[in-house]
C-alpha cells in the first residue's frame, strides 16, 4: 500500500509539473496585454484603449465562453478605439483574471467587472456582451442599469434551453476525474480539436486567418482556465433560470443582434424572446450568419454599437 501511495503521489506531482510547463509555454505565446486592477481581493486583467476624453460614453466589451478579451479586441475593440474609449476585461477566472470560489455566478462576474469599471473612472458606459458575455452583460444591467448608457447583446444566452452541456464541463468539477481531465486529457485533446471547434463556432462563416494564434485560444487549455470555463458553462442554465424573469425591469436602451444561422445559441429561444421581454429593445437578425457574428459581420455590429453611443 505504501508503494502504491508513493506511485500515485509521484504521478500527481509529474502531472502537476507537466501542466505547469504547458501553461508556461502557452502564456509565453499569448502573454497578458493589459494591466491589472484589484477588485475585492481579485486581480482583473483589463485593456483600456482609445481616447479617455471622448464625449461619447465608454464601451465595455465582455467576451464569451472559451475565449478571452483578445477575441473582442480582434473583432471590435481595435476598430472602435479609433473614436471611443474601449475597455476589455478578461472575465473573472478567464485569461489572466482571477476569481473567488463563486466566480461562476453571473452576479459575481458582473459585480467584479463593475468594480473594475468604477476603478477606471468609466462612467455611464455602453456594455457590449457576446454569447456567455451577453448573459453577464444582462446581469450587469439588471444590477446597475442606472449607471449605464446602453446595452448591446450579440447572440446572447438569455433563456432556459432544452438539454444540457458537453460532458467534460460537468466532469471537470469532479474531484479526481476532473483533476486528471484538466491535466492529462485537455492539454492534448483540446489542442487537437481546437480548429474543428473554431469552424463549428463560426459556421457557416469562415474564421479569420490565424484566429487560434491571435485570439490566444490556447489559454483555455491551462488547467485553471479550463476549470473556470467549465464551471461557467455547467452552472449557466441554473443562473439563467434565476434571472430570466427580471428582463422586463430593464428600462435602458437595449439592442439585440443575432445571426439567423447560429447553431450554438438559438436565435428563437434567446434573442427573439429577449427582445420581446424588454420593452423598446431593438432586434437585428443577420441572415446566413453564425454565432461569431462580431467577426463575420463586424461592420454591421460596429454600426449598431455606434448608433447606441450616439443615442446615449
Amino acid at each position: 500500500m505504501r508503494m502504491v501511495l508513493l506511485i500515485v503521489l509521484f504521478l500527481l506531482a509529474a502531472l502537476t509539473g507537466l501542466a505547469g510547463c504547458a501553461a508556461w509555454s502557452v502564456q509565453k505565446g499569448a502573454p497578458s496585454i493589459g494591466k491589472f486592477i484589484d477588485v475585492e481581493g481579485e486581480r482583473l486583467h483589463v485593456v483600456d484603449m482609445g481616447p479617455k476624453d471622448s464625449a461619447k460614453p465608454p464601451l465595455i466589451l465582455i467576451h464569451g465562453a472559451s475565449v478571452n478579451l483578445r477575441d473582442m479586441k480582434l473583432a471590435l475593440g481595435d476598430r472602435l478605439a479609433a473614436d471611443h474609449r474601449v475597455i476589455l476585461i478578461d472575465r473573472p477566472g478567464r485569461g489572466y483574471s482571477t476569481r473567488p470560489d463563486d466566480g461562476w455566478r453571473l452576479e459575481t462576474q458582473a459585480r467584479l467587472i463593475k468594480g473594475a469599471v468604477d476603478a477606471l473612472g468609466a462612467d455611464n458606459p455602453v456594455v457590449v456582451g457576446q454569447s456567455f458575455g451577453g448573459a453577464v452583460a444582462l446581469r450587469y444591467a439588471l444590477e446597475y442599469q442606472n449607471d449605464m448608457s446602453g446595452l448591446v447583446l450579440l447572440a446572447p444566452v438569455s433563456h432556459q434551453w432544452p438539454g444540457g452541456v458537453a460532458w467534460y464541463n460537468n466532469v471537470s468539477g469532479w474531484p479526481v476525474a476532473g483533476f486528471f481531465l484538466r491535466r492529462l486529457v485537455i492539454p492534448v485533446y483540446g489542442q487537437l480539436s481546437a480548429q474543428s471547434g473554431i469552424k463549428d463556432s463560426f459556421a457557416p462563416d469562415t474564421p479569420p486567418d490565424n484566429y487560434f494564434e491571435e485570439s490566444g485560444l490556447s489559454l483555455l487549455f491551462r488547467p485553471h482556465d479550463f476549470k473556470a470555463n467549465a464551471a461557467d458553462i455547467a452552472n449557466l442554465k441554473s443562473e439563467i433560470i434565476a434571472q430570466q424573469s427580471r428582463y422586463a425591469t430593464l428600462k435602458l436602451p437595449v439592442a439585440v443582434v443575432t445571426g439567423t444561422s447560429d447553431s450554438t445559441v438559438s436565435p428563437h429561444i434567446h434573442s427573439k424572446q429577449l427582445a420581446q421581454d424588454i420593452e423598446g429593445a431593438s432586434l437585428t437578425l443577420l441572415p446566413h450568419t453564425g454565432h461569431a457574428l462580431h467577426h463575420s459581420q463586424t461592420e454591421a455590429i460596429i454600426k449598431i454599437i455606434r448608433m447606441m453611443t450616439e443615442r446615449a
